[in-house]
């Protein structure tokens, strides 16, 4: 069994964090942040306001990105660091 969620909130999204998966975030604007983590069970998808304290805890866990996509028909996330 697989799990693929979508979540805003910042709990639940790094509590979920750990060595077994990947994680990437870039900030949208201002407090907003998307981030995705994935690993062999589940993938979550984050899109939601992060105070300074828990961007800190994301940085510390996750890859910065300058795109994320996710396409729930597919089972894909891509995700992008080039230009």
């Amino acid at each position: 069994m697989k799990l693929f969620a979508k979540v805003r909130d910042p709990d639940l999204l790094l509590r979920s964090l750990n060595e077994a998966g990947t994680a990437f975030y870039r900030v949208v604007e201002g407090d907003t942040v998307e981030a995705v983590y994935f690993s062999a069970s589940r993938s979550i998808y984050f899109h939601g306001e992060l105070t300074h304290g828990e961007l800190e805890m994301l940085k510390a866990q996750a890859y910065p990105a300058r795109e994320l996509r996710v396409n729930v028909n597919r089972g894909d996330i891509e995700v992008s660091q080039l230009e």
